[in-house]
């Protein structure tokens, strides 16, 4: 399984995955706008049910909590390890911070 990532700033579009979009950013063709107002946070595509730590759900995607951007994540597929310097976390593989 392979999960996209994306840093959304108010000028980058993310993919748009399914019919919604996750809060602060809006429909815009197949993909999905920050809003101008919006802070730079890291946004991936929820794998599962759950988000990985230091990420919460919002529709088909994970946000990432202000006080943890510059972390990464990443799908995991299952039953598979996760590189050096990142720690599973459900069907993810996180980074460990700073």
């Amino acid at each position: 399984m392979f999960s996209l990532s994306f840093t959304a700033t108010a000028q980058t579009p993310i993919p748009r995955v399914g019919d919604s979009c996750p809060t602060g950013t809006y429909k815009s063709g197949n993909y999905c706008k920050p809003f101008k107002s919006a802070d730079e946070q890291t946004i991936i595509e929820k794998s599962g049910s759950r988000c990985p730590s230091g990420f919460y759900s919002s529709g088909n995607y994970c946000k990432q909590y202000p006080s943890q951007t510059g972390k990464e994540a990443m799908a995991r597929d299952k039953g598979s390890d996760c590189p050096g310097g990142w720690y599973r976390s459900g069907q993810y593989c996180v980074e460990y911070g700073d």
